[in-house]
C-alpha cells in the first residue's frame, strides 16, 4: 500500500496534466486558438509516476503526446500553454508545437511526430551516460510503436549493449485510428521484448496503487542493473486519437461508466475512501484550477514571435 503522501503527490501531478489538458481543449472548441493537440486524458499517472521516480540526472523521451511527461518531469505549464498557442514565451519559442518541444533542465530531451522515433534517441542518450553515473533513459511510446522497425532495431540494441533504458509501452488499443488487433497478430506487447534479452512488465492503469509500485520497481531495475526493461501499461483510450478526431470507431462509455475507465478518478475515489478527505481533496483541485487559469490567461496574452524570432535556431537556411 502506498503511503498517504504517495497517493496525494500522485493525484497532484495527474490532476494538473488533466486540467491542462482540459483548457486546451476548451481554447480549441472556442475558438481561441488554433493547434494540434493531442489528448492524455487517461493515461496522467503513467506520467505522474515516472516524474515521482526521477532523480536528477534522469532523461525521458516522449511522443507528440508529451503534455504528461513534460509536467510529470517538472516541465513549466505556462511554458506548454504558450508554446501551444504559438506564443514567444513558449518551450520551443512558439514554433514547434507539441511535436517539437524539450526541456533539458527538466530532463525531456525530445518529443517526436515520428511513431517509434523516440527508440533510437533514447539508446543514444542511454549510451551517453557516463559510467559513474547511476541514472537511466525512460522513452514513452504507444502500442503502435512496436510494429515499426525503429522499434526492433532499438531494443536489439539496448539488449545487445545493455542500455539503462526504461520503454514504456502505453497501450491504449489503437494505433491512431486502427485496432491494435488488425495489425499485428501478437497483441501481448510486453513478451515482444524477450528475443532481445530484455524483461518485460505489465501493469494496468486502472490500478493507480498497483501501476506506481510496478513502475517503482521498473525504474530500480534499469537503474541497479544498468540493464534495459520493457513495460507495457494497458491505458483504455478515453478520447479520439486528437483534439477535433471522430470517436466513430470506437466504443466509448458514457456517463458514469466513463468514471470505471479513468484511472484519475479511479485514483480519487480511492484516497476519499482510504482518508476521508474529500474537502482536503476539493480545495486542492480548487486552487489548481485556479493557477490553470490564470497561467492560460497570461500565456493567451503574451507575445507571438518576433519576425527575427522566425528565422532563429532554423537550420539549413540560405544567409
Amino acid at each position: 500500500m502506498l503511503t498517504k503522501e504517495k497517493f496525494l503527490e500522485l493525484h497532484k501531478t495527474g490532476f494538473i496534466i488533466r486540467t491542462v489538458d482540459n483548457i486546451i481543449e476548451e481554447g480549441l472548441r472556442n475558438n481561441q486558438f488554433f493547434a494540434l493537440h493531442y489528448p492524455v486524458r487517461g493515461q496522467e499517472l503513467i506520467s505522474a509516476s515516472l516524474g515521482l521516480n526521477k532523480i536528477e540526472g534522469d532523461k525521458i523521451i516522449s511522443t507528440y503526446r508529451c503534455l504528461g511527461d513534460l509536467i510529470g518531469f517538472g516541465g513549466s505549464f505556462y511554458k506548454y500553454l504558450a508554446e501551444i498557442m504559438g506564443r514567444k514565451d513558449g518551450i520551443s519559442g512558439g514554433k514547434g508545437g507539441c511535436m517539437h518541444i524539450c526541456s533539458p533542465e527538466n530532463g525531456l530531451l525530445a518529443t517526436t511526430g515520428i511513431v517509434g522515433g523516440g527508440l533510437a534517441i533514447a539508446c543514444g542518450a542511454a549510451l551517453a551516460i557516463p559510467d559513474n553515473k547511476d541514472n537511466i533513459v525512460s522513452v514513452t511510446f504507444g502500442d503502435g510503436a512496436t510494429t515499426t522497425g525503429a522499434y526492433h532495431e532499438s531494443m536489439n540494441i539496448a539488449g545487445m549493449w545493455q542500455l539503462p533504458v526504461l520503454f514504456v509501452c502505453i497501450n491504449n488499443g489503437y494505433a491512431l485510428h486502427t485496432r491494435l488487433a488488425k495489425i499485428t497478430a501478437n497483441t501481448n506487447l510486453h513478451s515482444k521484448s524477450s528475443p532481445y534479452g530484455i524483461r518485460g512488465f505489465y501493469a494496468d492503469v486502472l490500478k493507480p496503487d498497483v501501476l506506481h509500485t510496478i513502475i517503482s520497481g521498473c525504474v530500480e531495475y534499469v537503474r541497479n542493473n544498468r540493464s534495459p526493461a520493457f513495460l507495457e501499461i494497458s491505458s483504455p483510450r478515453l478520447h479520439g486519437h486528437m483534439a477535433g478526431s471522430t470517436t466513430e470507431y470506437m466504443n466509448l462509455p458514457q456517463g458514469s461508466e466513463m468514471d470505471q475507465m479513468d484511472s484519475l478518478a479511479i485514483l480519487r475515489k480511492m484516497i476519499v475512501n482510504l482518508y476521508d478527505n474529500e474537502r482536503e481533496l476539493s480545495d486542492a483541485e480548487q486552487l489548481i484550477h485556479n493557477e490553470i487559469a490564470s497561467a492560460y490567461d497570461m500565456a493567451f496574452n503574451s507575445p507571438y514571435p518576433d519576425a527575427q524570432d522566425l528565422l532563429s535556431e532554423v537550420t539549413g537556411r540560405l544567409e
